[in-house]
């Protein structure tokens, strides 16, 4: 038995000598350039990106009308729905039971 040939088998499969790899476990200095990866977005993923991207740049809040229940507020001319305000609480809530189930 040589004791290379034992060496070898104890030695850790990144340090070993295989194939077209060098001794340190990366690509062969001599091989030939390979083509890249190449990754291409779906036409979905590309419009849900374009979303995603506006949704973040924007503050998504409306400051006219923010400005206008401010207003509204303060000169108590404000008038509240309150079936409206209760509906969309329901619809709220429905639509959180209706995800996660």
């Amino acid at each position: 038995m040589q004791i290379k040939n034992l060496i070898d088998t104890y030695r850790p499969a990144e340090n070993r000598n295989i194939g077209n790899k060098s001794a340190r476990g990366g690509p062969d200095p001599g091989a030939t350039a390979r083509q890249s990866d190449r990754v291409t977005l779906s036409s979905g993923a590309q419009t849900l990106h374009t979303a995603m991207t506006t949704a973040q740049e924007s503050s998504g809040v409306r400051t006219e009308r923010v400005e206008q229940l401010r207003h509204q507020v303060e000169t108590n001319t404000y008038q509240m729905n309150s079936r409206r305000t209760a509906e969309k609480m329901v619809e709220q809530e429905s639509g959180l039971w209706e995800r996660s189930v």
